[in-house]
């Protein structure tokens, strides 16, 4: 029963909806992203084109958080030719993935992975 309660818990905190500004410069939407602390980093939660960031080892776990949810543990992965200090993956979300706060800010979901490889 615990574990199907933290399961839940875990997949209410990865599903957390990342809402972004429209850009039109109205103040009609809230910018809302998850947040992940891993090894005293700050990592906030980027959308990815599919395929692009394709998960390596194990490395740990780290509390997500954010819009909404409780802080909850997450299993988190490497991203193959990315650094963990930049960029990791969580184990349940293929869709994102937590990218250091302040690392490829302009980048789409298309470029972002490439952006990261590069170390910018």
């Amino acid at each position: 029963m615990i574990g199907a309660g933290a399961a839940l818990l875990i997949a209410v905190v990865l599903a957390a909806p990342i809402v972004v500004p429209s850009g039109n410069g109205g103040s009609g939407g809230t910018s809302c992203a998850p947040g992940l602390r891993y090894r005293g980093g700050a990592y906030v939660a980027r959308r990815v084109s599919p395929r692009q960031a394709v998960e390596a080892t194990a490395i740990g776990v780290g509390v997500a958080s954010g819009c909404g949810a409780a802080p909850a543990n997450v299993d988190l992965r490497s991203l193959a030719g990315i650094r963990p200090v930049d960029a990791v993956g969580v184990t349940a979300d293929q869709s994102s993935i937590y990218v250091r706060r302040g690392l490829c800010r302009r980048a789409s979901p298309g470029e972002l992975v490439t952006c990261l490889r590069q170390g910018r």
